[in-house]
């Protein structure tokens, strides 16, 4: 029986180099797929995914955003900028409560009527309309048996004003609401398809990552092989 060498062969190590390789990117070629058609409706963004693949990797493979130029400058500025804007919103939040718990209970006057906030929701609390109705009653005790009638008239036309006036106000506070749903809507829209361009641009981040990787790996791995087999360089 001939004698079998101990020794690895080179095709076999360069083999087995190329099939770490192609394992490897079958993984991240799915983690790029992942990334690119997440959504803010499905996942939430990490601040390290966030610092790392939208900051520091694409500054270190001088990758660009369009409109957006990222340098050392420009991501120590954003991290700062989060931070005032973290305590703003924090401080916005604070004073927006303080200023609903204000509003409920703030007196509201329309058309000489006056109206009382609850929760809200204006409640008529006519107190013109009150002192009209109590001097119209004083003036039914010593005036003509005419007179009642021409105040009973003017109250009811003061009724129908203050009736008016309340319709006109719901109208308005339901044309308010509908407007400020939709600026909401709006502007909830573009923070979602900015959130999926965060993820689009992190995986082509990790994409380009993976092919200077991947690029290098395999040359050096063949260099390597090269340089190790017998009888490469004849002198």
């Amino acid at each position: 029986m001939p004698n079998t060498s101990d020794a690895v062969p080179l095709i076999s190590t360069y083999f087995n180099c190329i099939m770490m390789m192609v394992a490897s990117s079958v993984v991240l070629t799915v983690v790029v797929l992942n990334y690119h058609h997440r959504t803010a409706e499905t996942h939430v963004m990490p601040m390290w995914v966030r610092s790392v693949f939208l900051q520091w990797l694409p500054w270190i493979l001088r990758m660009n955003r369009p409109r957006k130029k990222i340098t050392r400058k420009t991501i120590l500025m954003n991290n700062r900028m989060k931070e005032l804007e973290m305590k703003e919103k924090v401080s916005k939040s604070l004073l927006a409560n303080v200023l609903d718990m204000d509003d409920d209970f703030r007196p509201l006057t329309v058309g000489g009527g006056t109206f009382m906030r609850v929760n809200g929701n204006p409640l008529e609390n006519n107190v013109s309309q009150a002192n009209h109705i109590n001097h119209n009653s004083h003036g039914q005790l010593g005036t003509a048996p005419s007179t009642p009638n021409l105040h009973h008239a003017s109250s009811t036309s003061q009724l129908m004003q203050n009736s008016a006036c309340s319709s006109n106000t719901r109208e308005l506070q339901c044309i308010l609401k509908e407007i400020r749903y939709m600026t909401n809507r709006l502007k909830l829209k573009d923070e979602e398809e900015e959130v999926v361009s965060d993820w689009k641009f992190a995986a082509m981040v990790i994409d380009r990552f993976c092919l200077i990787t991947f690029t290098t790996f395999t040359i050096i791995t063949t260099v390597a092989v090269l340089l190790s087999a017998p009888h490469i360089v004849v002198e």
